[in-house]
């Protein structure tokens, strides 16, 4: 009969062997995936920075002009205008030069949503539309909204705060600056591996 040392250490090495599988297999999974860039913008200023991280929002700010993206409207839903904000199974992305939009929202299989846009990920989305002043001046632009289970990029302190900076510094009139680098597996999940600054990428290397 094994002493209780002895079973502990069985027990804490089968955890290791375990965690060291499931690393090996999401690395596996996201070098194997299709890249795509993401938008992405500063999150609310009152979720204040805490930690070694910088916190990932993917959302693009739609050109003047141009509308939210359409919702996959279910059978048994009734109304006159499509939704606007659904909670999604499917989302389909479309190529956009380096990068990639929201095409269609809301679609019930991989299938539907490889027929519209280049590549399918599981995740929620909504958009908000452009806001007007008394004038009919555009006060907001409309904006296109994913989570797509990434919320966090770990790195330095000090990087993390010069990014945050950056992003809050982005206004809609201006050049998108960073994305995320976002790959997206066989299996619809979304998994990230870095983000490009200006050009530069900056990926995850501990997983």
């Amino acid at each position: 009969m094994l002493s209780p040392p002895i079973r502990i250490l069985i027990v804490a090495a089968l955890c290791a062997l375990s965690l060291i599988g499931l690393v090996v297999r999401e690395s596996t999974a996201r070098a194997s995936g299709t890249e795509v860039m993401l938008a992405m913008e500063a999150v609310d200023p009152r979720a204040l920075l805490s930690g070694h991280y910088v916190i990932v929002g993917l959302q693009e700010n739609l050109p003047e002009g141009e509308t939210c993206p359409p919702a996959y409207i279910y059978e048994d839903w009734i109304g006159p205008q499509p939704r606007q904000e659904i909670p999604t199974d499917w989302i389909a992305l479309s190529r956009s030069g380096d990068t990639y939009r929201v095409a269609m929202t809301s679609l019930p299989s991989r299938e539907e949503a490889l027929s519209i846009g280049a590549v399918a990920v599981l995740g929620t989305s909504f958009c908000n539309p452009r806001q007007l002043d008394e004038r009919g001046v555009v006060i907001q632009p409309a904006s296109q909204q994913m989570d797509l289970g990434i919320s966090r990029f770990h790195i330095n302190q000090a990087d993390a705060e010069r990014i945050d900076r950056m992003l809050r510094a982005q206004t809609p009139d201006s050049e998108q600056r960073i994305f995320a680098i976002v790959s997206i597996g066989s299996d619809g999940r979304a998994r990230l591996k870095g983000l490009s600054i200006d050009g530069e990428r900056l990926e995850l290397n501990w997983l």
